[in-house]
């Protein structure tokens, strides 16, 4: 029986097989590296509530997706530390735009409040280089690999074959459909293929001409250092720039990177290094607002690369080509979306049903 095949192996291809391991179609999963070695390795793995733009098809996803997280916290087989995250302005006239999100992710259910100045000094922040900021105190971090591997030791538990430093290198089609992948160990028939290749989807897309407008930005990570132990929520400011704990005395520092409209697509196997003035910029922000962090040294340093789209939304679902599928340009959001997403896209391939406002928010044909 010609199988189900995903590219890629990062958080979202694992979730997928996971999702599929109960499918009567075998399952391949093809990773060019080591499996959650791209994107999902460089994530600062956020699960949050938060959302700086709130919509509720995507509360509908971040609910889904914790209803598959808690049960395996609760358990013990990944880990979770609640942190909380301030979305923090230091504008007046902000301030009062945050106080309007927040009300909208309480309707939705979200646990959210504005704490003024004051209120964020108990966070580590400096109350006289700040505004106000909504508080979403539910959030917190996850560790990606510890998810991809019960993700996959389910899914080859299951009867999944999982093939790592194996690139896919062309889609085969017929008449419109896909029939195969040709990869660097050989040629492998396919009933569907899952394009699921974070930052290399636009490239996944070239090989079958499904054009979807993905953009890539680079997103800067420091990791800083005390000797005393501290805490820090995750802190994220109106220019880009965030901040959160990781353990009992480091902090991560980092940018969003470039909007979409200022954003390109780039090389993902491409060099990348911290520019210089990054460091100063962090360096001045601490000494500015986060007096928590004053005194940290630089431990690590890394360069990510995300996927992002125009309205930054996940682009889900199946294309014009028959049987080729995509789950990519996740905006930073793969560790938060992911068991929902990929549960959204196997009930798909499976000819299930699912819910038609997150199908019409998700939807491939949304860009057409």
């Amino acid at each position: 029986m010609e199988p189900i095949v995903i590219i890629g192996g990062g958080i979202i291809g694992a979730s997928l097989a996971y999702h599929l391991r109960d499918h009567p179609r075998p399952v391949i999963l093809y990773e060019r590296d080591a499996l959650g070695s791209g994107t999902s390795a460089d994530s600062v793995a956020l699960f949050v509530w938060h959302q700086s733009t709130p919509d509720r098809s995507s509360h509908k996803l971040r609910t889904r997706s914790w209803e598959q997280y808690e049960p395996l916290i609760q358990s013990g087989t990944i880990s979770f530390e609640q942190i909380g995250t301030l979305d923090v302005t230091r504008d007046d006239d902000e301030a009062e735009a945050l106080r309007d999100l927040t009300g909208s992710l309480q309707e939705f259910g979200a646990e959210a409040s504005f704490l003024g100045p004051d209120a964020l000094a108990e966070h580590g922040l400096n109350p006289d280089a700040v505004a106000g900021a909504m508080w979403t105190p539910e959030d917190g971090y996850l560790d990606p690999s510890e998810i991809i591997q019960h993700y996959i030791r389910e899914a080859t538990d299951s009867g999944a074959t999982v093939e790592t430093q194996t690139a896919v290198t062309d889609i085969i089609t017929e008449e419109g459909r896909v029939t195969g992948v040709e990869t660097e160990i050989g040629t492998q028939s396919a009933a569907v293929v899952v394009n699921a290749a974070g930052p290399w989807a636009p490239t996944v897309n070239e090989m079958v001409d499904v054009p979807q407008p993905f953009r890539h930005n680079r997103g800067p990570v420091v990791v800083l250092q005390k000797d005393e132990s501290f805490g820090l929520p995750f802190i994220q400011f109106d220019d880009g720039l965030y901040f959160r704990s990781e353990g009992r005395n480091q902090a991560f520092a980092g940018n969003f990177g470039a909007s979409y409209e200022d954003a390109e697509l780039l090389n993902p196997s491409g060099a990348r290094s911290v520019d210089h003035d990054f460091y100063l910029e962090i360096d001045d922000r601490i000494q500015e607002a986060i007096p928590r962090l004053e005194g940290v040294e630089l431990a690590n340093e890394w360069v990510g690369v995300r996927t992002l789209t125009p309205d930054g939304v996940p682009i889900v679902g199946e294309t014009n080509v028959d049987d080729f599928f995509i789950a990519a340009g996740m905006n930073g959001l793969g560790v938060t979306l992911a068991p929902a997403v990929s549960e959204y896209l196997a009930t798909i391939i499976k000819g299930g049903d699912v819910d038609d406002d997150v199908e019409a928010y998700l939807s491939p044909s949304r860009f057409a």
